[in-house]
């Protein structure tokens, strides 16, 4: 093992190890203390968001002091090409509301370059995992190699905040595609939901207001077995909303990218 993949696959262990315990320590708080972000009854954060944060950071900054941070709540520390990029609790809303459905979602960028990517699945205690060129797993159990469907077998996974989004922005014709898909559902969780297509669960999943944070670990676990992600940056700041598509084939999310006759 040359030098760089030992350092590479050390931060990977130690990730997991931290992301897994915090995850599990996680499904027994209670006094949940929520608050809106910028007066938005969907946007919500909790007292448990600052605090997971702030323990995955403060637990791997101990011995990777020089790596560079990027996360939900309020971290932008990018003064290396060493870079972590954290959810705390993707699925905020999942959690405070019916205490399921929610992740941990923590990725590494080792020299400016995707190199692994974790969301934890904390009811379930499903752990996904990859390292870039080696695969994709779920508990250390290899996910195969994704199949191709078609649109009119997909299942779709969006929100109807999403939904109406695309609707108005892109001019996706909602009573169209509902009649050319397999079916709709809505996770609520963006990482899950890309996991979800890792797993072959569904095939298709769109959002117009997703940050990076949200998608950087489980766009690579896609990508690992064969899917695809497409994110449309229609502003500079990382914070602003972006839209996504995800699929589980380039080919599929062309043919779903042909829906919407509008790109701003």
């Amino acid at each position: 093992m040359n030098q760089k993949s030992e350092v590479v696959l050390n931060k990977f262990n130690d990730a997991k190890a931290i992301v897994l315990k915090i995850g599990n320590s996680l499904k027994h708080k209670t006094n949940i203390i929520i608050n809106k972000k910028n007066n938005d009854i969907s946007d919500l954060v909790t007292n448990y968001d600052i605090e997971v944060q702030t323990e995955i950071m403060e637990t791997l900054k101990q011995k990777y002091i020089d790596d560079s941070w990027l996360c939900e709540e309020n971290v932008n520390e990018i003064l290396s090409s060493d870079l972590w990029v954290l959810d705390p609790i993707d699925g905020t809303t999942n959690y405070i509301s019916h205490h399921c459905d929610y992740a941990i979602s923590l990725a590494y960028y080792h020299h400016g370059k995707p190199t692994f990517g974790i969301v934890y699945d904390v009811v379930k205690d499903k752990l996904f995992h990859c390292i870039v060129g080696d695969g994709a797993y779920c508990n250390n159990i290899k996910l195969d190699e994704l199949p191709f469907y078609k649109m009119n077998e997909s299942i779709l996974n969006g929100s109807l905040k999403s939904l109406l989004g695309f609707n108005e922005k892109h001019g996706l014709d909602l009573v169209r595609i509902s009649k050319e898909i397999r079916g709709h559902r809505s996770l609520g969780c963006s990482s899950l939901a890309i996991c979800h297509l890792a797993q072959n669960l569904e095939q298709l999943f769109i959002s117009n207001h997703i940050k990076i944070w949200d998608y950087a670990a489980a766009r690579l676990i896609l990508e690992e077995v064969g899917g695809c992600i497409d994110i449309y940056y229609t502003l500079n700041t990382l914070d602003s909303n972006q839209t996504c598509i995800a699929a589980t084939s380039k080919k599929l999310l062309d043919e779903f990218s042909k829906k919407c006759t509008e790109w701003n």
